[in-house]
């Protein structure tokens, strides 16, 4: 098996099958017998990938996996060597990115110490994977630990699976819909109301540890099917960091198979860390963080991304049913716009009237409002109650507010109806004096509509939208902030549009 090559890979995966041919590359690689270039432990995971491709993609869809980067494991190892817990365990542990690094990243002699103890927990339902992962440990520590750590093939969710006293856990969980609800399982209202496999990993791995990292889709964040496992998060403290996918992403990196190929379609992923200091509840949670492929390594370190977090606890209930993710230096900015709005956008809305606002339903870097019916695929048609709120509507559609309080409750592809419902509205508060500025600019703006028109293909057709230059988003800003008493340049607004974390940049 010199010089092993992906072809000879593959070739042996069509003869032997995938959990043959790792166990052979694995036995001999134990016992120096195998050479190859490119099959080394740094390597596994996208190899792994790439086999589950070959031999079967709908397997692989099913375990739902998306192997953890490198820079981002290290990110979480770093958080995790902070808590409490006797015990290590790797949830869904794959071909063992997480707990690699982990163990790479203490000494020598404490990481063997560790293994040799019996205090390192393995638990996927993929055997092969669980195999590539405990032969590596065995590779780089020492084949006689291979009986020392505990490796868990197991349906995680099941009742008799247990994650043993005094541990801590890190994990990245299959992200993949519940369709089936297992009689072994033990049903909460979570696995009920969100049905999805994520969810309620995080649940038993939370309820059961003295601490953990779990990186998931950040949709448990505002998502009203996820407010029961919100709920129960009331009970536990930590932080949590969410990122978006545009235009860089945490998964980077080509997806075999069933997986995306392109990087800008990825998952839009939150790292949770479960510290359980005592005598607190809640969790700080960050902005939706937006950065360049360029500035990855720049933000993926651990102390700076706790810096970012403002010191707020979040505790939801049937009033606040969502976690808010407001930058640390926009909070003061939000708490008076919250406080001082005393109507929501739905109050200012009609099923049919005269005066009609078009929003398209898709705000990458902006949103926009347009008296012209624009002609797109995804768009929302509002109809404002009368004239007197038309142009404050359509202003506040075009400033940042709008669009800042969809990034702040959800932030994903498209504008739900139930955030645009939701907007806090201060309409009241407008000195005459600033309405009749609102109203010049407003009718400004709208003369200039077709001045600004702008147009992307999807799928082959023309999509129009209105980009604006950004000096009416001032004007319209620099109003509301003095409505709302606030003494701030309104360039301040101009990170809630960046398309880079460390510049005021904006792309269309």
């Amino acid at each position: 098996m010199a010089n092993y090559s992906l072809d000879n890979y593959l070739d042996d995966i069509k003869k032997k099958g995938l959990k043959k041919t790792w166990h052979t590359i694995l036995s001999k690689t134990l016992k120096n017998t195998f050479e190859s270039d490119l099959f080394v432990v740094d390597n596994y995971g996208e190899l792994y990938e790439i086999g589950l491709e070959a031999e079967n993609k709908i397997s692989k869809k099913e375990l739902g996996k998306y192997y953890t980067p490198k820079d981002v494991s290290v990110v979480m190892v770093n958080w995790l060597k902070k808590l409490n817990g006797e015990n290590i365990c790797d949830v869904g542990c794959g071909v063992g990115n997480l707990i690699l690094n982990y163990l790479d990243s203490l000494e020598f002699k404490e990481a063997y110490k560790l293994l040799e103890n019996g205090n390192v927990y393995l638990y996927d339902i993929d055997e092969i994977a669980l195999e590539i992962c405990k032969y590596t440990l065995a590779i780089k520590y020492g084949k006689e630990i291979l009986s020392k750590i505990h490796i868990k093939c197991c349906d995680f969710l099941d009742k008799k699976v247990r994650i043993p006293k005094n541990s801590k856990v890190i994990s990245n969980p299959p992200y993949y819909k519940i369709t089936t609800i297992s009689d072994t399982w033990k049903i909460t209202n979570n696995i009920k109301e969100s049905k999805e496999l994520y969810s309620a990993f995080m649940e038993k791995i939370i309820a059961s540890s003295v601490s953990s990292v779990i990186i998931t889709p950040y949709s448990f964040i505002g998502s009203a099917k996820f407010y029961a496992l919100r709920k129960t998060l009331n009970k536990y403290n930590g932080f949590i960091v969410s990122f978006d996918n545009v235009p860089g992403n945490i998964f980077n990196g080509k997806k075999h198979g069933v997986f995306n190929s392109n990087k800008g379609n990825s998952v839009r992923a939150a790292i949770t860390v479960v510290q359980n200091t005592p005598g607190i509840n809640g969790f700080r949670i960050s902005p939706l963080l937006r950065f360049k492929s360029d500035e990855r390594s720049q933000l993926l370190n651990d102390d700076f991304l706790e810096s970012l977090i403002n010191e707020r606890y979040q505790v939801v209930s049937n009033k606040q049913k969502a976690y808010y993710k407001c930058s640390k230096n926009l909070l003061s900015i939000f708490d008076n716009w919250e406080d001082k709005s005393t109507k929501k956008m739905r109050d200012y809305l009609v099923a049919k009237s005269n005066y009609a606002i078009t929003v398209p339903t898709t705000c990458r870097y902006f949103m926009v409002g347009s008296k012209k019916n624009l002609q797109r695929d995804g768009k929302r048609v509002l109809y404002v109650k009368n004239k007197e709120y038309y142009n404050y509507i359509y202003a506040m559609f075009n400033s940042s507010f709008a669009y800042w309080y969809w990034r702040i409750y959800d932030g994903g592809i498209n504008c739900p109806l139930t955030i645009i419902n939701n907007i806090p509205m201060f309409y009241d508060i407008l000195s005459p004096s600033q309405k009749k500025e609102l109203d010049a600019i407003v009718f400004e703006m709208q003369k200039l509509e077709n001045e600004y028109l702008v147009y992307k293909l999807n799928a082959g057709k023309k999509q129009e939208n209105i980009k604006f230059p950004k000096k009416y988003r001032d004007r319209i800003n620099k109003i509301f902030l003095e409505a709302l008493d606030i003494h701030e340049n309104p360039n301040i607004m101009d990170q809630i549009h960046s398309s880079s974390f460390f510049k005021s940049t904006e792309e269309d």
